[in-house]
């Protein structure tokens, strides 16, 4: 979906902030799916055969076809709490030969080709619903068909009544944050045997 448009990065700051705004101040009385702690992040898991140390390489490429690069890598957009994400790798492992779907193909394809898992971790501190929708802008943005997620996704407070244009763009905006992190972290693969 995103490599579709234009290049522009959508300036969504202000909606993101409203969002975070409700989830933060909502009364007492709400009850949020998943509860008002704030142990939830976003993470993305990113494959490295595409990336090939992007955050180095940006140096010598225009920051479109860097973050297009960033773009193509992602295979899986996820909400977590604590070692979520690690979960797939544990899984990966566990089914190895007896169970078998596109993520999981998608890991150990990566393994096989002697690399690791890349998974980036972002906006911390979230309550489950801010996560949730978050994850669910993200996954419009990129699409589906790009993705290995299952689904696409929940939306809920403001971001439940936006049109379908509006929450890709804030998807846009949300993935040129993980980009702009991820250059930043630079670039960390989970191999087998890390785990």
């Amino acid at each position: 979906m995103i490599l579709t448009g234009r290049a522009e990065i959508p300036d969504f700051n202000t909606l993101e902030q409203e969002m975070v705004k409700e989830f933060c101040k909502s009364p007492r009385k709400v009850q949020w799916r998943g509860g008002t702690e704030k142990s939830s992040f976003n993470y993305l898991l990113l494959d490295p055969r595409v990336t090939l140390d992007l955050p180095q390489r940006t140096k010598k490429l225009p920051s479109t076809e860097a973050f297009r690069c960033f773009i193509l890598s992602i295979f899986y957009v996820g909400k977590g709490k604590r070692s979520r994400p690690y979960a797939h790798l544990h899984e990966a492992i566990k089914y190895a030969k007896s169970k078998s779907n596109q993520k999981l193909d998608q890991i150990w394809d990566i393994w096989r080709d002697g690399m690791g898992v890349i998974s980036l971790h972002l906006f911390q501190s979230a309550i489950p619903v801010e996560a949730f929708t978050r994850e669910a802008c993200m996954v419009e943005a990129l699409g589906l068909s790009q993705l290995t997620n299952q689904k696409r996704g929940e939306y809920y407070g403001l971001c439940a009544n936006l049109d379908l244009k509006k929450k890709r763009k804030l998807g846009i905006f949300l993935l040129h944050k993980a980009f702009q992190i991820f250059l930043q972290e630079g670039e960390r693969q989970i191999c087998q045997e890390d785990l």
